[in-house]
Parts: structure tokens; C-alpha cells; sequence
């Protein structure tokens, strides 16, 4: 049965298969809740606001998952829609996965949300 979600707080859990459960987690931005997620988690999915850039937050946690083991990694940013122009864009698109790529592993995936 499908279900739509709204208003999420907390965690969300999703059953795959009978046998495999998916837990999401939304990470504050203390430190100790940081490293808990760092200890536990298998798959990291760093949102970054791409008019902002990389905030200090976003290091400390790569810097984290680094020392615990080094999750995969996987790079999601938003707000694009705000650069009008094409130039502009593609510039700060490859800006922003070289640094990525500079902080994960060269090749790490680093996907591109956009007008929603």
C-alpha cells in the first residue's frame, strides 16, 4: 500500500522487503548528534543549498564519517533554480563537485535538484 507522508518530524522508517528495513535520519547540527549518525549510519545523503556553498556543518560531518569508517557518500544540491543565468550555473555545478570530489573521493555522485 502506498502512502503519501506530510509533515515529518522524526525519523521515517520504510520497509524494502520483507526481510530489509531503510531508517532515515535528519542530522542537527551539534556535534554529538553528529557523531552518534557518523557511528551508524551506511549511506550519507549531504543536502547542500548551492546558493549558500558548503557550510562548516557539512565538513565537520565529512570530517566525522571520515574517521568512523567512511560511509558512502552521496552529494544532493538545491536551490539551482535561483541562477538565471546558464553561465552561471554551470560554473558553480563544476565548482561545486570539484570541491565535493576534493572531500569525498574523485567520482563520488553529486546529483542536481532543480525546480521543484
Amino acid at each position: 500500500m502506498k502512502q503519501k507522508i506530510h509533515n515529518v518530524r522524526g525519523t521515517i522508517t520504510l520497509r524494502t522487503n520483507k526481510n530489509q528495513r531503510i531508517t532515515f535520519l535528519e542530522c542537527p547540527t551539534q556535534l554529538s548528534a553528529m557523531v552518534d549518525i557518523a557511528k551508524i549510519t551506511d549511506l550519507a545523503l549531504l543536502v547542500i543549498d548551492a546558493s549558500i556553498g558548503f557550510e562548516m556543518e557539512t565538513f565537520e560531518f565529512l570530517c566525522l564519517l571520515h574517521n568512523h569508517g567512511m560511509p558512502n557518500v552521496m552529494g544532493i544540491l538545491t536551490h539551482l533554480d535561483y541562477y538565471k543565468l546558464n553561465k552561471t550555473l554551470r560554473r558553480t555545478k563544476k565548482r561545486m563537485k570539484r570541491r565535493f570530489w576534493k572531500e569525498v573521493h574523485d567520482g563520488a555522485k553529486l546529483f542536481y535538484l532543480s525546480g521543484l
